[in-house]
């Protein structure tokens, strides 16, 4: 095994009395929620942040990944609607996948690596595989699929029972935006879904600021894959709506969800999520809205990216078999065709069945005789970047009716979208952040809903590690939001000033205490 300690943790005596804490003692059942409060700080929680993210050696040269067409197609259920015997044979092959890491824990298919497979992929991991970003960009959903897939498949194969299926964490589903009680029940370690980092309970509700119906309706309503689910990758990327709520938001509500922040292993950064077997539950569900997208009517209809750089991307796992596999974009888009299995629509209402399209915007006043078809309106740009603090951050910008009208006659415009963009956010890796952004809503506050028609959307954070002491650079991401209907609905302040408003929060939509987030530029473009 590599060795996982930061150099913090190497030299902080306090940190040695807890090196004996480590990932085998989670497996084992000896690792008490006592045991971890006592060592808590940041230096003896990285012990259990993996330092080093590379596969098991030896590495050989991928196979291609056979498409099992000739398979029956497997169902995947709401956690909520899986009966007694489900739960069993969910249990059942989580307990297998501990127990083969406890007997061999050099095997790629076993817990331990299973958990690393994620960071092998994240932002700033030391020593990872070469490959693109997975977060911050287009490649989110088709690589969490791939993930999820061939995490069902050992799974399946590790109890013998091909038809076995994931489940999905129905958040978005009302009454279900709770914990899903298989993994809560026992909650200790005689339950191989139990985590002991996380911080929830029966009773602890997930905020409608981050899985609401306002939140789903606008991530489904979404006109492009670029702003659903991100385009390009990592720096030079941009975020899509679903990656940063809910996606983001649950990983950090299910590890600290009194205040989100500060970071919190395993399920609150990127770098130990996957160790705690909710993700997989959680990431079936953000798969699953995919296909929601998808089917959602709209016009145009909604479609996946059709550029090369897209569909022949490939990534790299170890399979069922422990073969080192190599699998396309391509061979992930159809996932019942290709990967044999469909979700079973929840049977309770969902909270927004479908989102439809927005409404066209009223026809434009009397625009410019030479209007411009493409435009851009710069509200802010700070190469160094310009920090926020707890409290909100308005920006102003000139918007007299030259400029109203553009605005409106674009946004009015067939197949023409007008983008509010934030660019060149940067988080150090051991910290995150939730900002929500308010169009034209100069007195918004932590207070002010996401149902309010000024809402846009919100940026989340998720911290990549515990500590800095990783060396871990600080990220660097870009987000967009459609405000096309907005431009109409919601009426520009007296003066003919254009706002934007970042509102820091935290759980309970509470003042964080503190907020480590920098941005380099803000404005508004036709595209």
């Amino acid at each position: 095994m590599r060795d996982r300690r930061s150099i913090r943790e190497q030299n902080d005596p306090d940190a040695m009395a807890c090196r004996a804490l480590t990932r085998r003692d989670f497996v084992a059942g000896s690792l008490t929620i006592g045991a971890v409060s006592s060592c808590a700080s940041a230096a003896a929680l990285a012990q259990a942040v993996p330092l080093h993210c590379a596969p098991p050696t030896p590495v050989t040269v991928p196979t291609p990944f056979v498409p099992e067409i000739s398979q029956p197609v497997r169902v995947r259920k709401s956690v909520f609607e899986l009966n007694a015997q489900e739960i069993s044979r969910l249990k059942a092959a989580y307990a297998a996948l501990r127990r083969l890491y406890e007997e061999h824990p050099e095997d790629a298919r076993g817990w331990y690596y299973q958990g690393l497979v994620h960071c092998w992929y994240c932002s700033g991991a030391l020593n990872a595989i070469v490959g693109p970003e997975i977060h911050n960009g287009w490649y989110f959903l088709p690589w969490h699929r791939a993930y999820l897939h061939l995490h069902e498949r050992i799974l399946a194969a590790l109890i013998n029972d091909p038809t076995f299926s994931l489940p999905y964490w129905d958040w978005d589903t009302p009454g279900r935006n709770r914990f899903p009680p298989p993994y809560m029940d026992p909650a200790d370690q005689t339950n191989p879904l139990f985590d002991p980092f996380r911080a929830i309970d029966a009773s602890t509700r997930i905020p409608d600021n981050l899985t609401g119906p306002d939140v789903i309706k606008n991530v489904l309503g979404q006109a492009t894959f670029g702003l659903f689910a991100g385009v390009g990758q990592g720096a030079s990327g941009q975020r899509g709506a679903i990656e940063r709520a809910p996606h983001g938001g649950v990983h950090l509500w299910v590890a600290n969800p009194a205040t989100l922040l500060p970071p919190q292993v395993n399920m609150g950064v990127l770098g130990t999520a996957a160790f705690d077997p909710v993700f997989f539950s959680h990431h079936a569900n953000i798969d699953r809205l995919w296909t929601v997208w998808l089917n959602t009517t709209a016009d145009p209809p909604h479609a996946n990216p059709s550029e090369e750089a897209w569909l022949l991307q490939d990534f790299v796992f170890y399979d069922q078999r422990r073969q080192w596999t190599q699998i396309l974009v391509d061979q992930v888009v159809d996932s019942e065709a290709t990967l044999r299995y469909r979700y079973q629509p929840p049977s309770a209402q969902p909270a927004v069945a479908a989102a439809p399209a927005a409404a066209p915007a009223p026809p434009p006043r009397a625009a410019p005789a030479r209007l411009a078809s493409t435009m851009a309106l710069e509200i802010a740009t700070s190469p160094g970047g310009t920090a926020l603090t707890p409290d909100p951050h308005t920006l102003r910008v000139a918007a007299p009716p030259a400029v109203q009208d553009r605005l409106r006659t674009l946004a009015a415009t067939p197949q023409r979208r007008v983008i509010l963009h934030i660019d060149g956010i940067q988080v150090p890796s051991d910290r995150g952040a939730l900002v929500n952004v308010f169009l034209n809503r100069p007195d918004a506050t932590t207070a002010t809903p996401v149902s309010d028609p000024g809402f846009v959307g919100a940026i989340v954070e998720v911290p990549n590690t515990v500590t800095s002491a990783h060396g871990h650079q600080t990220t660097l991401s870009n987000v967009a939001f459609d405000i096309t209907a907005k431009i109409a609905s919601v009426p520009l302040p007296a003066g003919g000033e254009l706002t934007v408003t970042l509102v820091p929060f935290q759980g309970g939509g509470a003042r964080p205490a503190e907020i480590s987030l920098r941005y380099r530029r803000i404005y508004i473009a036709a595209e």
